[in-house]
């Protein structure tokens, strides 16, 4: 089981390196805060690179950039994220597990192409302004891999498959990875109970939040047209497989808990006692800076 904290003293050395797969667009900025609280900042590291474009190292490229380390980073840190594909522990000379969250891929694919429209330093930004002007455009148009089955991609390691040429092997290994590798696979819609489902699982603490990232409130798919969200769902046809059976093996694990439905009413009331602290904490300064112009820092390989 991790530490609890920055200041836990148990033995750290017998306890799994954990691999946080943070696929974008899924509530995975608001979940690492939470993470960071529950390791010492020395027993953490995150997966970045050189910028490419938005600054963001292309998670099938994080394998290599961990693969390359001396063996003795490789073994120091007992958390491991960025924006990965399975296949990173392979990397990790001690044992460990993974942990994501997946999100519904109509709703994940309309909330990716908005972040794209309204950040000008994303690398399809400029060609989604001036060639792909519709959501429709956009997923028809085999630009961008992360409206292509993207989650079942991360999840069976997937870096080689063209556009368009998704099948169901990769459907099926991403859901043994999961069986034989994922300690907690949650859910960005039960945000709330894929954190008491965190606890239950690692025994941490510390959980509250307030969201990180979210949208401006008209980046929703009200109103995108039924025929451009059934083509959506007819192209990520691997994803709404997986997602599925990700939501049906959550809510067996959370039915089959009789302590699951009180810890969760308790956690949201603390939750909500904290919001105000959180706010001004952290939606305040990110505020600030947007509205300032001062960007985050850039990204590398760090510790912190």
């Amino acid at each position: 089981m991790p530490p609890t904290g920055a200041g836990a003293t148990h033995n750290e050395e017998s306890e799994p390196t954990v691999l946080f797969l943070h696929i974008g667009k899924t509530a995975g900025l608001t979940l690492r805060k939470i993470l960071r609280r529950q390791f010492p900042p020395s027993r953490i590291m995150v997966l970045k690179g050189e910028p490419l474009g938005s600054g963001r190292l292309r998670r099938e490229d994080t394998i290599r950039t961990l693969a390359i380390l001396p063996e003795s980073e490789r073994a120091r840190p007992r958390l491991i994220m960025g924006h990965m594909v399975f296949g990173v522990h392979e990397f990790v000379p001690r044992p460990s597990t993974y942990i994501t969250l997946l999100r519904n891929p109509v709703s994940l694919t309309v909330s990716q192409y908005n972040y794209v429209l309204r950040t000008p330093g994303h690398p399809l930004h400029r060609t989604a302004i001036s060639r792909y002007r519709t959501l429709d455009d956009y997923v028809r148009s085999g630009v961008s891999l992360e409206t292509d089955n993207s989650q079942t991609r991360a999840l069976a390691g997937d870096t080689t498959t063209p556009f368009g040429e998704c099948t169901s092997r990769l459907l099926d290994l991403a859901k043994e990875n999961v069986e034989k590798h994922f300690a907690v696979v949650g859910l960005a819609e039960r945000f709330d109970e894929s954190l008491i489902v965190l606890r239950k699982a690692f025994g941490w603490t510390k959980l509250y939040y307030v969201r990180v990232n979210v949208a401006p409130g008209h980046y929703r798919k009200d109103g995108v047209p039924a025929t451009t969200l059934e083509a959506i769902a007819e192209r990520n046809w691997l994803d709404m497989e997986l997602y599925k059976w990700a939501a049906e093996r959550f809510e067996e694990r959370v039915a089959s808990d009789a302590s699951f439905e009180p810890a969760l009413q308790r956690f949201r009331l603390e939750n909500r006692v904290y919001a105000p602290w959180g706010h001004v904490r952290y939606t305040l300064p990110r505020r600030l800076r947007a509205r300032f112009g001062r960007q985050d820092p850039p990204f590398d390989l760090s510790n912190a």
